[in-house]
């Protein structure tokens, strides 16, 4: 099995607002609870060789939308799940880091042609848009897990995902 080390950010924005991307791609989907449809997921990618995880995450916001992450840069979650990965075994092992954007202007002109290829959308959501919502979100429980997060702030250790 293909490991892939993968850095997510949980941007939030001055009004606590979390930036996500509706992406739709059927050839990658997780075995376990296959789904096929659009979903809305955080920034995020692979980790390239040499590179730190929360560095990733950054570089990540900064391809992808043009956001400058300001201040502190914190692992919350962590998450290692098999994925079907354009028809390859891919064990996903995920960092997500929470970090704060000062502005909402995004520019996804740095997408690359694959990611520009299943992208569908962006925006921001406010927690209880997430979780009154029927779209789905990655990871599947991303209300609750923000309410937490935001109410509590981050634990001392990485929460792990189911």
């Amino acid at each position: 099995m293909i490991e892939r080390p993968s850095a997510r950010l949980i941007l939030l924005d001055p009004q606590d607002r979390l930036f996500l991307f509706n992406v739709h791609d059927p050839k990658v989907f997780d075995p376990a609870n296959p789904f096929f449809d659009p979903f809305w997921v955080m920034i995020g990618g692979m980790v390239d060789p040499g590179e730190d995880f929360a560095t990733a995450a950054v570089r990540e916001a900064r391809e992808e939308t043009a956001l400058v992450v300001t201040g502190d840069v914190r692992w919350v979650w962590t998450r290692e799940r098999r994925m079907s990965w354009r028809g390859k075994d891919v064990l996903h092992k995920e960092r997500f880091f929470l970090a704060r954007s000062a502005t909402t202007e995004i520019d996804t002109s740095g997408l690359d042609e694959r990611e520009r290829s299943w992208t569908r959308g962006h925006r921001w959501w406010t927690q209880a848009e997430i979780e009154a919502s029927p779209e789905r979100f990655e990871p599947l429980d991303l209300g609750l897990r923000l309410k937490a997060l935001l109410r509590d702030g981050p634990t001392g250790e990485p929460i792990t995902l189911g």
